[in-house]
């Protein structure tokens, strides 16, 4: 897959084992714009390990600019049983700030889709940080909205450990 343009705009590809420490330091470059001191866990081993070089529980694309990385799309299926069709589920979305206003986000979130589009894949899915006031734009920009009726919840490792107890975490 190469979505690079005439123009010059930077080359998007599935991401590749050699990608793994550029993406662990997209994943870090996001974290620290959406809340400025935060580490990621996903470190360059965990992102061989799960993704799509490993155990394949995500899918990436990576955006280059000659040899720089530039962008990134992170993302896992999701199916809904509402739609009766799978989806994807943006999990991360980074454009490196000398490239945001290009347009790369954009194709990077239309190569995702073009890419699994032979999966049946029919709608996005994808959270948003509130405080993220460029990225929430940009999204509405693209059509996208708040959806009233779901609400994002979470269960973290201790959750998760109570949960699969005996007693159920109930």
């Amino acid at each position: 897959m190469d979505e690079a343009g005439a123009t010059g705009a930077a080359t998007i590809r599935p991401m590749a084992e050699a990608d793994l420490p550029d993406v662990a330091a997209m994943l870090a470059a996001l974290a620290d714009h959406v809340r400025p001191g935060a580490v990621p866990l996903a470190d360059a081993e965990c992102l061989g390990r799960y993704g799509p070089t490993g155990l394949g529980l995500f899918q990436a694309l990576v955006a280059r600019r000659g040899k720089r990385p530039v962008g990134l799309c992170l993302y896992t299926f999701a199916f809904s049983g509402w739609r009766g069709r799978p989806g994807l589920f943006i999990e991360d979305l980074y454009v490196d700030p000398s490239e945001r206003g290009s347009g790369l986000g954009r194709r990077l979130l239309a190569a995702a889709l073009r890419r699994e589009a032979p999966r049946g894949c029919t709608f996005v899915k994808l959270e948003v940080d509130r405080a993220n006031a460029g990225a929430i734009a940009f999204y509405g920009r693209l059509g996208f909205r708040v959806d009233e009726h779901d609400h994002a919840m979470v269960l973290e490792a201790a959750g998760v450990a109570a949960l699969l107890s005996p007693a159920g975490g109930v």
